[in-house]
């Protein structure tokens, strides 16, 4: 048995094997919960030990923490320590007042006569008066039961922790669920799980059962958190690489995990406005970036547009120009632009490789003219905000002119939408039983094509789409005529008109999905498109990897007869079927009063690029 000595726990002769205990704890995860011990902040604790780059959630933070507390009190159980295992089910915030308490020192010496006693004396009499009730307050009781915790944790760190070690089963690290399916593909070890993702590459989780990008991007996360020990995640060679042994700079992180060095990070960068009125507290340049990203809805189509200017021109201004992103002039942001147009091949990366992977860079290659005008656009809308809220001094996109040249490709750059040649070859794939053998995955991905094109919807109203947003009249539901009602946030609501075969696609996708084929037998809450094995809704990660995953195996079935078809679809993403519905209907003399109303635009000018589109189609053959 552990002995506890002079209240500090002192480790036996037991070890993990001997009490039957096969799973191991990293340090990392230990440090994770004492941090919650010492009282420190939770998301910010789960950032530090656990992140995976990701933005730090409370939620997410406190459910790993509590799986943690659970799995290191049965172990302290497995070694007899039941009290160990009690004492970690204690929250040392739910210890709260139940009496009167005891005044502050200040608040002590505003009772006492002025200048009667002197410090020491005022602190004995205060000791002498409030010293015993002030050892049971809640205050000195939370952090008595704060400091047995991280006693019983060093314990258990020094009892269970270690570092994985390549040779470790991947089921002593990884969840039990993980650990079978990457069995089932021969993935047994650590060491064999770091060389088939090397092998596979960044999209090395497709051939694992059940095994998604997001469980993926936490796993390669893991392992790179773990490369001291288990060796880095060598990055597979890139196609079209000029210099395959050219590295990447030193420093080259996504947004989440990036820290500029000192004297970098903008805190007294050459343009910060010299004064402020406290509209935006913000000290460093990445600050004001997530400041400026707040104001849109996280994981949006917008948001990460803006995310991904915004991050490759800080790593940028800090890594190559070797300065602040509040420092930068007009010099800086032409060569920047120049940079868009040709970034070295240290800086690119294989379409869709994970923010989390260690082969992430911020480039898949050259920006196309349209692409780097609309690059500017972001940019430049951000140094404006900038200076309304008084952190920046000047705009110097303002004065930034692009070439002739540049212009002239920009105008005639097309809209991102699927010509009705495409649009029909895509829907003909999805149609085609022998390219696409039936399952409710086929079904799902069938379905959102046709309802996001019959819609218009932004990404983020698609997977927030419920049947309550479903309306009909009682006359109307004879003839099939249903109405979807989406509560913008940005235009206010909007009622979209919905075609009858629309209607008919959704009867059969429910029927896919074990629910009634009636509409108005459906939950208020069902979400309209689901998950595959529950109906539960889709984050807006997942359903833009499901249909740009749809859209890559179309375009590998359309090669072998259409290559033209075959490269439009590839780049398809999901927004191109918003602008795909705003064109169609353009082209089949929907009024552009109307097409604003239905797709919520606050602008005229956003919805006639669809009636300009439409004009250069027809001139070109579109």
């Amino acid at each position: 048995m552990a002995l506890e000595v002079n209240g500090r726990i002192q480790a036996n002769s037991f070890s993990a094997e001997s009490a039957g205990f096969k799973r191991h704890l990293s340090h990392r995860q230990l440090a994770f919960v004492r941090a919650w011990a010492e009282g420190l902040d939770l998301p910010s604790a789960w950032s530090r030990y656990l992140g995976d780059g990701s933005p730090p959630v409370g939620r997410r933070a406190r459910d790993d923490l509590h799986r943690l507390l659970d799995e290191l009190g049965g172990i302290a159980r497995a070694f007899g320590r039941a009290d160990i295992t009690a004492l970690l089910r204690r929250d040392p915030e739910a210890i709260v007042a139940t009496g009167p308490t005891a005044p502050t020192l200040d608040e002590f010496r505003a009772e006492q006569p002025a200048d009667f006693y002197s410090e020491a004396e005022l602190v004995e009499l205060y000791q002498a008066s409030h010293g015993s009730e002030n050892a049971r307050s809640p205050a000195r009781r939370r952090q008595r039961l704060r400091a047995r915790q991280v006693d019983a944790l060093q314990w258990l760190d020094g009892l269970v922790a270690r570092d994985p070690q390549p040779a470790d089963p991947v089921s002593a690290w990884l969840d039990e669920r993980l650990a079978r399916r990457l069995a089932r593909v021969g993935v047994v070890q650590l060491q064999a799980l770091t060389r088939w993702i090397h092998d596979k590459g960044p999209r090395w989780y497709q051939p694992v059962p059940q095994m998604g990008p997001r469980r993926a991007e936490r796993i390669t996360a893991w392992l790179s958190a773990h490369a001291s020990s288990l060796g880095p995640l060598a990055r597979p060679p890139l196609a079209n690489a000029t210099n395959l042994a050219e590295a990447a700079p030193a420093g080259l992180r996504p947004l989440e995990q990036f820290s500029a060095p000192v004297g970098l990070d903008g805190g007294s960068g050459s343009h910060r406005a010299t004064l402020s009125d406290g509209r935006l507290v913000a000290s460093t340049d990445i600050e004001a970036v997530w400041a400026w990203l707040g104001l849109r809805a996280q994981g949006s189509h917008t948001w990460r547009a803006y995310r991904r200017e915004a991050e490759r021109c800080l790593l940028w201004a800090v890594l190559v120009r070797r300065k602040p992103l509040s420092s930068l002039t007009t010099e800086d942001c032409d060569a920047y632009r120049d940079f868009l147009a040709a970034p070295p091949v240290a800086w690119t990366a294989a379409r869709k490789t994970s923010r989390m992977s260690a082969h992430w860079r911020p480039f898949e290659g050259p920006l196309s003219a349209r692409s780097l005008a609309t690059a500017i656009t972001i940019l430049r809308a951000l140094w404006q905000w900038l200076i309304h809220q008084h952190y920046l001094a000047g705009n110097p996109w303002d004065r930034l002119t692009p070439p002739a040249a540049s212009r002239a490709r920009v105008a005639g750059a097309s809209l991102r939408a699927l010509s009705l040649a495409h649009w029909e070859a895509l829907q003909a794939w999805l149609a085609d039983p022998v390219a696409r053998p039936g399952s409710p995955a086929a079904a799902r991905l069938g379905f959102v094509v046709h309802f996001a094109q019959a819609t218009g919807l932004r990404l983020s109203e698609l997977v927030a789409a419920r049947m309550d947003w479903l309306h009909t009249t009682s006359d109307e539901v004879q003839a099939g005529a249903w109405t979807l009602h989406v509560p913008g946030t940005r235009s206010g609501p909007r009622a979209v008109p919905l075609p009858a075969a629309t209607v008919a696609v959704l009867q059969r996708y429910l029927v896919v999905r074990g629910l009634s084929p009636e509409l108005r037998d459906q939950s208020p809450a069902t979400p309209i498109i689901a998950q595959v094995r529950q109906n539960a809704p889709l984050s807006p990660a997942r359903l833009y990897e499901v249909l740009v995953d749809g859209f890559t195996r179309c375009a590998a079935h359309l090669a072998l007869t259409d290559p033209q078809a075959a490269e439009q679809v590839r780049q398809a993403t999901t927004h191109w079927l918003r602008h795909t519905h705003g064109v169609h209907a353009i082209g089949e003399g929907v009024s552009g009063r109307t097409l604003r109303a239905r797709m919520g635009h606050r602008s005229p000018t956003s919805t006639a690029v669809y009636t300009r589109a439409v004009e250069a189609g027809r001139q070109s053959g579109y």
